[in-house]
């Protein structure tokens, strides 16, 4: 780690932060490996997977502007001790629920409810990132070093997760490799929620002098309202919309056509995952030198060389070629949502962070999971009458077009 961050951890409240911080995200990692060795062991088939995916997306679109709206009006440190501990008792009492039920309906309601509490967490802590940097120019640099431990976090995470949760392991102890996974994962975000408490500080960043309503509506137009009103927020909110539709473009085109066509298998695939996780870590890495006041301009040129790495798998199918292209998409990838992330809390006031923040979320979330699904259902389409590869290749290049539209029309307007 560099010089540069490591003095900035001689601030107590930023080195607890970051502990905490990683922590947690070293949780939701193992709970990850956890519940896919549940799944593993007792699934019957792929629809108990494809349920569990459903579940963990709908906190953010039915939760996310209520909790937007809580994290504006109350202490933001304490939601996040609330959240890391209750989200410590429900992973370790769907140890217990699940071995009572062996129902999946159990697991499904456990992690909404899990999701639901950490997006209530996330939201709360950009507060906390804003008061912990005290000026706002220092964002940047403080947003790519959380980044930067958050990817050893995820990697670590993945890592022990798989090998914690394996459910060989624990056999000849009587137990099964989700059972302490799960137990695991609640000790950190116990670890978190501990660290979070010897956080100093008064502030509104922390305790938000705000009248939010507690309603989804309101909440929405309210944050909806608030970036329509600064323009560089909507354009922000409109790249990484871009960039998030550049990522569910390549996951139902690009995998499939590398899979059908380029007939790359499981290892490959994971050794291009691991270059482009490899991108993303160096990118976290190098944030904090380059972002500095260039955030909103670092973000549109990400979109722009995404964009053109997306076109280029329609070129090509040889995973050889690719991987360059992957670390470099690793590296934007990385620079662009630490850039998101930095300008939305740069712009917003204390007041409306919560809703906006979530907006964006929310805004991410949607993109993505619209374009698989559309796009997934219209090349399948087209491939009827022009064949797999063709149609694979045309919606692969007409995306990488149209966000190089957008691109283009943000360099003529500078919205």
């Amino acid at each position: 780690m560099p010089i540069q961050e490591f003095k900035l951890l001689k601030n107590r409240n930023l080195l607890l932060f970051t502990i905490a911080s990683s922590a947690s995200q070293l949780g939701d990692r193992i709970n990850n490996m956890a519940i896919l060795s549940l799944l593993g062991t007792y699934a019957l088939g792929s629809q108990e997977y494809s349920l569990l995916a459903v579940w963990t997306v709908i906190p953010v679109l039915f939760f996310g502007p209520i909790a937007g709206a809580i994290t504006d009006r109350f202490n933001r440190k304490a939601l996040m001790i609330i959240g890391d501990f209750v989200r410590a008792f429900l992973v370790i009492s769907l140890i217990f629920t699940f071995k009572l039920t062996r129902s999946f309906w159990v697991a499904y309601l456990t992690v909404f409810l899990i999701f639901t509490f950490t997006v209530l967490f996330n939201s709360a802590k950009n507060g906390l990132v804003v008061y912990i940097a005290g000026e706002k120019g220092n964002l940047p640099v403080l947003n790519s070093m959380l980044n930067f431990w958050g990817r050893i976090s995820t990697g670590l995470g993945i890592l022990l997760g798989g090998i914690i949760s394996d459910r060989f392991l624990w056999e000849k102890y009587n137990l099964e490799g989700w059972e302490v996974g799960l137990f695991f994962d609640g000790l950190t975000f116990i670890i978190s929620g501990l660290l979070i408490m010897f956080i100093k500080g008064k502030g509104e960043y922390i305790e938000p002098s705000s009248d939010a309503k507690i309603n989804y509506i309101s909440s929405l137009r309210e944050g909806i309202s608030f970036v329509r009103r600064r323009r560089i927020l909507l354009s922000v909110l409109v790249a990484g919309a871009l960039i998030s539709f550049i990522g569910a473009v390549t996951y139902v085109l690009g995998i499939v056509k590398l899979q059908k066509i380029g007939h790359v298998g499981t290892a490959q695939m994971g050794i291009a995952g691991g270059i482009y996780g490899f991108g993303m870590f160096v990118g976290s890495y190098i944030s904090g030198r380059v972002l500095k006041g260039r955030e909103y301009g670092l973000l549109w040129n990400s979109v722009a060389i995404l964009s053109l790495i997306l076109s280029s798998i329609s070129l090509t199918s040889n995973i050889l070629i690719l991987l360059p292209m992957f670390f470099v998409g690793g590296i934007f990838t990385s620079m662009g949502f630490i850039a998101l992330e930095t300008l939305f809390q740069k712009f917003s006031t204390a007041e409306y962070l919560g809703r906006v923040v979530i907006l964006k979320d929310i805004v991410n979330a949607i993109t993505f999971v619209f374009v698989v699904l559309a796009m997934g259902t219209w090349n399948d389409m087209l491939s009827k009458y022009v064949g797999l590869e063709m149609a694979l290749n045309i919606n692969l290049l007409l995306s990488s077009a149209l966000a190089l539209l957008f691109w283009l029309f943000w360099k003529i307007t500078r919205v």
